[in-house]
């Protein structure tokens, strides 16, 4: 089974995107070529290797063949330290916004932020609109910062200080009303404080630290009326797909946006309905595949701009 839905071009719904809580979920590919894949990591991948692992299955299962904490911290000291270095020639970008991933993310957010901004049929809690991030970087934030956009930020480094956060909305005194509200939960941490890829990954995430932000994602995402749409997600992560098979069971209606044709649901979705609860998008043309952020933006401008059908 794969992820086609007859090659339906499937887009957003106006009354839906009117009356919903509105939720991402951003995999890697949600930054496009802005910042690389975990392919792209040659030293940290050398370093795998001189420690006995085999890397030709990725990073991540060369990883999976190093025993011992002491090597382990060797890998994150590399990881970290090469990753700072992708980050700061990414960041060098926002300057000009010379990327076209960057500002494909950028007007994904700025269309978000109209549509939950125009509707009327809103209630306060449906102006929070979450972003949960398997992503160690910032460069959402970055992005909210320049838009200038209210949002607040929780990953392992800071729950103590920003978990009373998770739900606040921002609130115009002068217009008397609430006003849409950015969260962006990083899920696997941050730069400061990484979860490392591999399988301890899923142990890790039992971390209180961790732990309570896929909680609170698990509680969002089981309220009634709520959308999740998945962009740049591999859907690799046995931690996350459990969190989505029983909010889908909940009731969660899922847009999915592929990439590439040869992506699959992960096996334990495969048995939820792909026409109504697992909304599926695909390319038009996969020989020439766009940013799924892009896709993304552009399906929630068409449907917004619509006119209702009567």
């Amino acid at each position: 089974m794969d992820l086609k839905n007859d090659n339906k071009k499937i887009t957003f719904n106006r009354d839906i995107l009117s009356s919903t809580h509105i939720n991402f979920l951003f995999g890697a590919g949600v930054n496009g070529n802005l910042f690389p894949q975990l392919n792209k990591f040659k030293r940290t991948e050398a370093v795998i290797k001189e420690l006995g692992g085999n890397t030709e299955f990725g990073i991540e299962s060369g990883i999976d063949d190093i025993d011992g904490e002491s090597n382990r911290c060797k890998i994150k000291s590399v990881f970290i330290a090469e990753f700072k270095e992708f980050y700061k020639e990414a960041s060098s970008k926002f300057e000009n916004l010379s990327n076209l991933s960057l500002k494909n993310l950028m007007f994904l957010l700025k269309e978000t932020y109209r549509l939950v901004h125009e509707a009327q049929n809103r209630n306060s809690s449906m102006k929070q609109i979450n972003i949960y991030t398997l992503n160690y970087d910032d460069i959402v934030e970055q992005v909210l910062d320049r838009l200038g956009y209210f949002y607040n930020s929780i990953s392992a480094s800071n729950t103590t200080t920003k978990a009373a956060l998770m739900n606040v909305i921002g609130y115009d005194y002068n217009m008397k009303k609430y006003i849409p509200s950015f969260m962006v939960n990083k899920l696997h941490g941050d730069i400061g404080k990484p979860i490392i890829p591999g399988r301890e990954k899923y142990r890790e995430m039992l971390h209180e630290e961790y732990f309570e932000i896929a909680f609170h994602m698990k509680e969002q995402l089981c309220r009634q009326n709520s959308i999740l749409i998945v962009i740049g997600y591999s859907g690799n992560d046995k931690h996350i797909n459990k969190i989505l098979q029983d909010c889908l069971n909940t009731g969660l209606t899922m847009y999915w946006y592929k990439y590439s044709e040869d992506e699959n649901l992960p096996s334990n979705l495969k048995n939820f309905n792909l026409e109504e609860q697992i909304i599926v998008v695909e390319q038009d043309d996969y020989n020439h595949p766009q940013d799924s952020t892009k896709v993304c933006y552009k399906d929630m401008m068409a449907a917004w701009e619509k006119k209702l059908d009567k």
